[in-house]
């Protein structure tokens, strides 16, 4: 059973739609990503596609995150299994970020870790007022770092003090903060696929806004030193993370990106993820 519904609106705007069967959450696994790759691809070859909504038919869920239950289970750091999982999103998110339309993630729900990564490699993001709206990259809680090239796509979205503190901290923030911070635009819950496809379509009423990709708040990064960047007791996974987001500061977002798998392979599989992981799986059993 497909994980996927993909409708083409009349206005030639498409709305890809996950709902995972048997699952109350979209989880990115290898088999959602396998038939993510196969259906960008028949997008990217429909020339009469104007744009693309990615949104969730999950009750307050857009994607929660990867499946956790590889790097549990890794052998070790720069585990074979492990870095291919990671090259597959990366090479799909790529496909994404690369389609001959503009591309908008409609976020009512949930949006962490891969889930945020996805939405970031899309042009824009529009978020719904529904209460469950969070959007995170809690990594490093799990003793990892984005591995989907979150890392360098929030730097190039938001002020880099506010990209470092959701790195660091691996905190998420409301709908209201992503509005704040430029992350996403707002619309209500019941009209967010309509505004979505209305912005990728470039509704003259919506206007050159911040959050819109290459344009407003930080049209090109600006390189940042670790002395603008939180300090204090951070965790080796949370170092590494800001390391690799200042350094990609300095360059393209495909090496940004190598720099960040480096990173995150050393981390993946190490008995300190783990354990987190485990700690993780534990917590929600109770």
């Amino acid at each position: 059973m497909s994980a996927i519904q993909l409708t083409i609106r009349p206005d030639a705007v498409a709305v890809l739609t996950l709902d995972q069967p048997g699952s109350k959450a979209n989880i990115l696994t290898a088999e959602l990503w396998t038939e993510l790759d196969s259906v960008l691809d028949s997008l990217a070859s429909n020339g009469d596609v104007k744009g693309l909504v990615l949104a969730s038919a999950k009750p307050g869920i857009f994607i929660a995150g990867a499946d956790l239950n590889l790097l549990a289970n890794a052998a070790g750091p720069n585990d074979p299994a492990v870095r291919g999982f990671i090259e597959q999103g990366l090479r799909v998110l790529e496909k994404l970020e690369s389609l001959p339309f503009p591309t908008c993630a409609a976020i009512d729900g949930a949006a962490l870790g891969g889930g945020l990564e996805v939405a970031l490699a899309c042009d824009l993001r529009i978020v719904g007022r529904n209460p469950k709206v969070r959007l995170g990259l809690p990594e490093v809680t799990l003793g990892i770092i984005p591995g989907w090239g979150g890392t360098q796509r929030i730097s190039r979205c938001v002020q880099a003090r506010f990209a470092a503190d959701m790195l660091v901290t691996g905190r998420s923030v409301t709908a209201e903060e992503a509005v704040g911070c430029r992350l996403a635009a707002v619309a209500t819950s019941e009209t967010l696929i309509h505004w979505a496809a209305e912005i990728v379509l470039g509704d003259p009423r919506i206007g050159n806004e911040p959050w819109r990709r290459g344009t407003g708040l930080i049209p090109d990064v600006t390189p940042i030193t670790p002395a603008e960047m939180p300090t204090g007791d951070l965790s080796h996974a949370a170092r590494e993370a800001l390391r690799v987001m200042i350094e990609g500061t300095r360059l393209p977002v495909a090496e940004g990106i190598k720099l960040e798998t480096e990173a995150f392979m050393q981390l993946a599989g190490s008995d300190e993820s783990k354990r987190l992981i485990g700690a993780f799986f534990a917590s929600r059993k109770k």
